[in-house]
């Protein structure tokens, strides 16, 4: 690791830590201490490198904040009226324990359920324990827009969470770098520094988005596309390279599923037993060679990759035969209609991508905020196969002992989507008791009005644990003050991503200030009031040792004390296969074959151009991350409100001219759910037909209502029968137009 001089306070001392907050990189900081005062932060090192960003220099800012949650409050009155009483930890521990054995006698112990986010690892583990303990249910964390992209790496890839990012990013030094919806250089900057450092060694920038923004400023090539049309623009690059034969032939033939034989009548891959008596489950190729259908680890096999056969009485292509198929549907010139990028500008994106060897592609999370964007990452995926520019290195992951912490039941799981009609309808079970931990709902998640008036109402106890009153903590019943990460220990993790691979230590640099507690300190003492012995009664230092103790060789030579001066990578390197059922990279996948989805089909948003929607509401909005908030974190501190102090709705001139609306002006956004009322700013940044408003604010911020009435909460079977629905944020239309200053 590099040497940076490090300059502490006089009297004080520097800690290294880490922010366990998912805003992507999971940075490592450096804590100055003076006494028991957090007085800066500045980047801890990684090898080579180390990152700040404004957030990360606020933080200080945030723990002293005068706002912040002192001591745990019982709610009087109505939920939202904002009035609140002080209690002491063991009147509200025992509220919450009576409460919740009530509502799981009434309705069964799956009726309790946790959402959290923000997050380290031991904290999570530790919740999960006392959930599944409980018999609770733990709604899983990405729902809330992220899980699309997931979807198509888990058909794609067979790879958990993020690290398909992996996949197409991890390259030594890539020569071209594609960045598809994402601005890694305002919220991501570990992915950013990799995207410089490619460009400083001479690789060419392309970035793929709707809006130009500072990512785009940085660019070689600028691709302003319609909002989630994404897919098409990838299966019409996919046209050209096939056109031009610019494909890989040998990386299809010996990594992915092209040479695999499908059946014409129901999409199944052949096996051996379709035309071998007796045969096995082994996946078949066409040999053109014999001229003959043959098990794949036959030797001396030629696998065709296009044709028509007939194994047996069963009619079969190729898989890259399907694909080359369907690509056939989609030229420059019917693209360019779809996406609004000239068909020229398809061709030469097309061949770059497939000559500049090896190109990155980083997927970002606004090319997958709509009803399709599974099928997005598919056929980004998709496009990175053919022409093999796929990357086997840096997949090492760490495997820790979670199992430790599951040894008193495991929890039942809910996807955060499918938690709204598990409050509202009952189905699949209901759900009548929220724990809200680190995590803001009712201000970050889609539908604002429904979950006000349809949602809030249904849940019989709700507890928020937080640092400040949130949006969400204003309908709770309970809330509780939780520490800073400064104020406690934990282990932060890796999160992939194309950012880092790094297991960190978060640990403790101050004691916590006011009644805070620890969320793990929290669900001990609450434990104990529901008569579970034991529970949680080690230190946080001795639970991240069991935690590192998990005996697998990812894990040799991690120790507590190493990660106390160091951030450490996985001992063991994975191996270049995929964890699919074929144990290849399949752009062809079986199980969406009842979908229609088995190869990356263009379908239009939900609320497309052509759909009725449209019609009635002709913007596009979308509600991107800034670098001033992490979701609605750091909105409140006053540093970072100078640089972004109000929520402003972008819009081009080409929108703004017709309906008479000039920068500044006070203006209402609205369609079918709702509205919201918030000053214009009319630039050339943006697509026309396209608007956007950065996420994170809170109804507070607004003149009336919110961002968030404007979304939809639409569940995508696909997606809910491969891993979890997502939230289709950036699939809503609205229309605009100008108001009247009060």
């Amino acid at each position: 690791m590099a040497e940076r001089p490090i300059k502490t306070e006089p009297g004080g001392k520097a800690v290294r830590t880490a922010s366990p907050f998912a805003c992507g990189p999971a940075c490592g900081l450096l804590a100055h201490v003076k006494g028991d005062v957090l007085v800066r932060v500045e980047p801890g090192d990684f090898p080579g490198t180390g990152h700040i960003c404004a957030r990360g220099l606020a933080y200080p800012k945030l723990v002293y904040h005068p706002e912040r949650l002192k001591y745990p409050m019982k709610r009087q009155g109505s939920r939202g009226e904002g009035k609140w009483q002080r209690v002491s930890w063991d009147e509200a521990l025992d509220t919450i324990a009576a409460r919740f054995r009530e509502i799981s006698s009434t309705y069964g112990p799956s009726s309790l359920a946790w959402v959290m986010d923000l997050m380290g690892i031991l904290t999570v583990d530790a919740l999960l324990e006392f959930i599944g303990a409980c018999q609770g249910t733990f709604v899983l964390p990405a729902g809330c827009g992220d899980s699309a992209g997931p979807c198509a790496d888990r058909v794609c890839y067979g790879s958990p969470w993020w690290y398909g990012e992996d996949y197409t990013t991890r390259f030594d030094k890539p020569a071209l770098c594609v960045v598809w919806g994402n601005n890694p250089a305002d919220t991501d900057f570990f992915k950013w520094r990799n995207i410089r450092d490619a460009k400083e060694n001479g690789a060419k920038l392309v970035v793929i988005d709707p809006r130009f923004s500072t990512t785009a400023s940085k660019a070689d090539v600028y691709v302003p596309i319609k909002p989630g049309i994404d897919t098409a623009l990838a299966l019409a690059m996919m046209n050209v390279i096939l056109d031009r034969g610019l494909h890989d032939i040998s990386f299809i033939c010996d990594h992915t599923v092209g040479p695999f034989l499908v059946r014409s009548d129901n999409g199944m891959f052949v096996r051996e037993k379709d035309f071998v008596s007796g045969g096995s489950e082994k996946y078949v190729v066409w040999d053109s060679r014999s001229d003959m259908p043959k098990c794949y680890d036959a030797s001396n096999v030629s696998p065709a990759l296009v044709g028509s056969y007939r194994a047996g009485v069963v009619d079969c292509k190729p898989a890259f035969q399907l694909l080359r198929e369907l690509v056939a549907q989609y030229p420059p010139d019917r693209a360019s209609e779809i996406t609004g990028v000239p068909a020229d500008a398809i061709a030469r994106l097309a061949v770059a991508y497939a000559n500049t060897r090896p190109a990155a592609s980083y997927r970002g999370m606004g090319c997958q905020r709509t009803f399709h964007g599974d099928i997005t990452f598919h056929a980004i995926n998709t496009l990175a196969a053919i022409t093999g520019n796929i990357s086997f290195e840096g997949h090492a992951t760490f495997e820790l002992n979670h199992v430790a912490f599951l040894s008193r039941g495991v929890p039942n799981l809910l996807p955060l989507m499918q938690l709204y009609e598990a409050i509202r309808i009952d189905k699949p079970y209901p759900v009548r008791a929220l724990w809200i931990a680190r995590h803001n709902p009712v201000n970050q998640d889609p539908n604002f009005n429904k979950m006000i008036n349809e949602l809030i109402p249904r849940l019989e106890f709700i507890v928020v644990a937080d640092m400040f009153m949130t949006t969400s903590a204003q309908y709770a019943d309970l809330v509780l003050p939780v520490c800073s990460f400064f104020e406690c220990t934990d282990l932060i993790s890796p999160v992939g991503n194309g950012s880092h691979n790094y297991l960190q230590l978060q640990q403790k640099v101050i004691e916590p200030l006011y009644e805070s507690r620890s969320d793990i300190q929290i669900i001990a003492s609450l434990a104990e009031k529901m008569g579970m012995e034991g529970f949680l009664k080690e230190s946080p230092e001795e639970l991240i040792k069991i935690l590192l103790a998990s005996g697998h060789p990812s894990m040799d030579g991690v120790t507590l004390e190493k990660l106390k001066e160091t951030p450490m990578l996985p001992a063991a390197q994975s191996l270049p296969h995929f964890a699919t059922p074929s144990g290849r990279l399949e752009f062809y996948t079986e199980k969406l074959k009842g979908f229609g989805q088995e190869l990356p089909v263009y379908l239009e948003p939900l609320e497309g151009p052509s759909t009725p929607a449209a019609q009635r509401y002709p913007l596009s909005l979308l509600t991107t991350h800034t670098k001033y908030r992490t979701h609605s974190m750091f909105a409140n501190v006053a540093w970072l409100r100078e640089m972004d102090h109000e929520p402003a709705l972008e819009m081009n001139s080409a929108d703004a001219n017709p309906r008479s609306i000039m920068d500044g002006d006070l203006i209402r956004v609205y369609n079918d759910r709702g509205e919201v009322r918030l000053r214009a700013k009319v630039h050339q940044g943006i697509r026309p037909g396209v608007v956007n408003i950065c996420q994170g604010w809170s109804p507070g911020d607004y003149f009336t209502g919110t961002h968030q009435a404007l979304t939809h909460d639409t569940i995508n079977p696909v997606q809910q029968a491969i891993y979890e629905p997502n939230a289709s944020l950036y699939d809503v239309r609205v229309e605009v137009e100008k108001v009247k200053e009060a």
